[in-house]
């Protein structure tokens, strides 16, 4: 069985509350709760949530129902998985790793998403969508064949770049052992220190290793909620779906 690696460290200072972003209410409950409850629906019950700030309150607010991992320092997203190393409850198994951030993803979605990952064989299947409106993600680059070829965050991307709206949301399922036989060779980023997640893929792409995307319909379930006014947007998407 997979597991479900959530990263859920971050302050989630644009959300403008007191409380950590992980457990700022959305219809009810919990942010990261929300997707909690998807994996769970999706048969994923071996979940891990990488905390960091507020831990406690995450903690008792979610309860124990998942696993917890502590990120010290705020490094990143691959550096927060790393945190994960010494579990060894990523060998030889599927792992998920999904931004805490996106209450609407469905368990229909992650249940496609192992499906794809695991008749493909690949060593990390992620999650697009062509999305309309224009958010802070990085563009999924791709030949004439439609094959990929790499992934340029958008404060990278040159105008043309800038133009494609298939986009990564970062929302992954890996390879254990690849994930974390790799994990080591993504450098940080040269302006903040921080090490990328997103730069795992063309760390395989590199190797040769196969990549997949998975292009899904609703990109309205992979945005991220990180204000006050995603939350209000979240829950008119969800009204009118």
């Amino acid at each position: 069985m997979p597991i479900a690696i959530i990263l859920a460290a971050g302050k989630g200072t644009r959300m403008r509350s007191h409380l950590p972003k992980p457990i700022v209410p959305f219809k009810g409950k919990p942010i990261v709760s929300h997707l909690i409850d998807a994996f769970m629906h999706a048969g994923v019950n071996d979940i891990y949530l990488i905390v960091g700030h507020g831990a406690d309150e995450v903690r008792e607010e979610v309860g124990e129902e998942v696993h917890y991992a502590f990120q010290k320092e705020q490094k990143g997203t691959a550096h927060a998985v790393l945190q994960m190393q010494s579990t060894e409850a990523w060998k030889d198994t599927n792992v998920f790793v999904f931004v805490g951030d996106s209450p609407l993803i469905q368990a229909s979605t992650i249940k496609l998403l192992e499906k794809y990952h695991r008749d493909s064989n690949a060593s990390c299947t992620f999650l697009t969508a062509d999305f309309p409106i224009d958010l802070p993600y990085a563009r999924v680059l791709k030949n004439e064949a439609g094959q990929l070829i790499g992934c340029v965050e958008e404060k990278n991307a040159t105008v043309d770049q800038l133009e494609i709206r298939e986009l990564l949301t970062s929302h992954f399922i890996f390879n254990g052992n690849d994930l974390f036989d790799n994990l080591s060779e993504i450098k940080a980023d040269k302006d903040n220190q921080e090490y990328y997640l997103t730069d795992i893929i063309d760390v395989f792409l590199r190797k040769g290793m196969l990549v997949e995307t998975l292009k899904i319909d609703s990109y309205k379930e992979l945005v991220g909620l990180n204000t006050p006014e995603d939350i209000a947007w979240a829950e008119e998407a969800l009204q009118t779906n």
